[in-house]
């Protein structure tokens, strides 16, 4: 819980600096996301509900894999979509709407900062918790 915490206060702060930086509309959906937050669990999913959708085939997911390329090549959920981190402002169009974004990471702080993003921009993202490591100690296969 006080690694939750810590990753959600980062997250705030962090958001502060680009709505002084690039104007009011930034700064209203970093508002209403913040504001959301309590009422949503912090937008974290556990990874076994994730796994649970993922193997019925429920097309109303999408996993996100936002780990450096390195990383993603070397093992990854099937079907992923893979976007780096450092690229998922300039590549979000390639993220479809209407879904539910199960974003995954190695590190559930890094997850938070593009779930954010995400979510002020209108995607129904969600931080898988414990992210790949999360998915592989639930026992389900990575693929190279």
């Amino acid at each position: 819980m006080k690694r939750r915490m810590a990753s959600v206060i980062i997250l705030l702060a962090l958001l502060a600096m680009p709505a002084v930086m690039y104007g009011e509309d930034l700064k209203e959906k970093a508002d209403a996301f913040v504001k959301s937050v309590p009422e949503n669990m912090m937008y974290i999913m556990l990874a076994r509900v994730v796994a649970a959708g993922v193997d019925a085939g429920d097309p109303s997911w999408v996993v996100l894999d936002i780990r450096p390329p390195q990383h993603y090549n070397n093992g990854h959920i099937k079907g992923s979509l893979h976007i780096p981190l450092t690229e998922l402002v300039g590549r979000m169009n390639e993220i479809p709407k209407g879904k539910k974004i199960a974003v995954f990471c190695a590190m559930d702080t890094n997850s938070a900062f593009a779930v954010a993003i995400l979510r002020m921009y209108g995607y129904d993202a969600w931080i898988v918790e414990g992210g790949v490591p999360g998915w592989v100690k639930l026992g389900k296969p990575l693929e190279k």
